[in-house]
């Protein structure tokens, strides 16, 4: 199951970075189509989130972590978990939002800024990854050593 953590990751970076974007269009533009196509993205952006945090979670119990790297994939599953909270919440607001006829009151500006902040905590949670990944090589298989290969006269 940990396989298909970097799969799912990056559904939810970009399904719920294009849904807080939307979201500032529609209220830049009052296009409808931004509000609904943010809406969409939104809910199933969190629940990439979701699968995100269990698959990476089940990745932290099996994925062999050099001892360099060990405080930061602390740091990479605490924002990954935060972000994932923040955009439950996110999505309960907005949803709530709707429900109450909120986003007519400036209290809309709440839900905005908790977009934000969730976004935020997405956009560090995806660079603590890469820096485990591409520098510390957490969860990437190192290629055996080849034997070099004596050269071929014909």
């Amino acid at each position: 199951m940990y396989l298909l953590h970097p799969i799912i990751v990056h559904f939810a970076i970009v399904l719920l970075a294009v849904a807080v974007v939307c979201d500032f269009l529609y209220l830049l533009t009052q296009k409808k189509n931004y509000w609904q196509i943010a809406g969409i993205l939104l809910v199933i952006g969190t629940l990439s989130a979701i699968g995100a945090v269990l698959t990476g979670s089940h990745a932290y119990e099996v994925v062999d972590i050099p001892r360099s790297a060990r405080q930061l994939v602390r740091q990479h599953r605490n924002t990954g978990t935060s972000a994932m909270w923040l955009f439950i919440l996110t999505s309960a607001l907005r949803f709530g939002f709707i429900q109450f006829d909120l986003f007519q009151k400036k209290i809309k500006w709440l839900y905005y800024l908790v977009a934000l902040i969730s976004l935020l905590f997405l956009f560090r949670t995806g660079l603590l990854g890469g820096e485990m990944a591409y520098i510390h090589g957490v969860g990437v298989e190192k290629p055996l050593p080849q034997q070099p290969q004596k050269p071929v006269f014909e």
